[in-house]
């Protein structure tokens, strides 16, 4: 069984694009399509900065 077929819209002419495409078969502008798989989750370190005191209470 295969997957189903996403398009995009080829941002140089507009035609319905298959994502995985490496280019538009139309105009032949480069296709790049970011996968949720293509980006890795950072992770950030608490921030444990101070917060600015209020003296005037």
């Amino acid at each position: 069984m295969t997957a189903p077929l996403n398009h995009v819209t080829c941002p140089h002419c507009g035609n319905d694009v298959d994502d995985r495409a490496p280019a538009c078969p139309k105009c032949g502008e480069k296709i790049y399509v970011i996968s949720p798989g293509d980006i890795t989750p950072t992770r950030h370190p608490p921030d444990n900065t101070p917060s600015p005191r209020n003296d005037d209470q």
